[in-house]
């Protein structure tokens, strides 16, 4: 009996173990340079982006004709991207987000395939 009691616990034990390891690797935008937030900072969740697009989509550097070519993936985005445009970066930080994460689900949806949020208070979650 202890026998099968022990047994059946090791095996719930084995079972639910990779469910604790199995969590998102979701994280909050939040860039200092924005100051106080307007709007509650965006959860966003690397690791479903990770598996879908190729990492030079939201990591990018372009040469002067344009061209996308690639970036440091562990930079962030407001290292290049300020408040406001400049010379060197034409896209200021919220568009920069708005152009990335809206325009690649806009064009999921229109595809007719599942994406992600596209309103302000889907996004900016209170």
């Amino acid at each position: 009996m202890k026998t099968t009691l022990y047994a059946l616990l090791l095996g719930a034990t084995l079972f639910c173990l990779p469910l604790g390891f199995s969590q998102d690797d979701a994280a909050f935008l939040r860039h200092e340079v924005f100051g106080k937030h307007q709007r509650p900072p965006v959860k966003f969740n690397h690791d479903k982006h990770f598996e879908t697009i190729d990492c030079d989509r939201c990591h990018h550097v372009y040469d002067e004709k344009g061209n996308n070519i690639g970036g440091d993936e562990g930079q962030a985005c407001s290292e290049c991207h300020g408040l406001s445009s400049t010379e060197e970066n034409a896209v200021p930080l919220v568009r920069a987000f708005h152009i990335q994460c809206k325009t690649c689900h806009e064009g999921l949806l229109a595809g007719g395939e599942r994406s992600g949020p596209v309103m302000c208070g889907q996004c900016h979650v209170r």
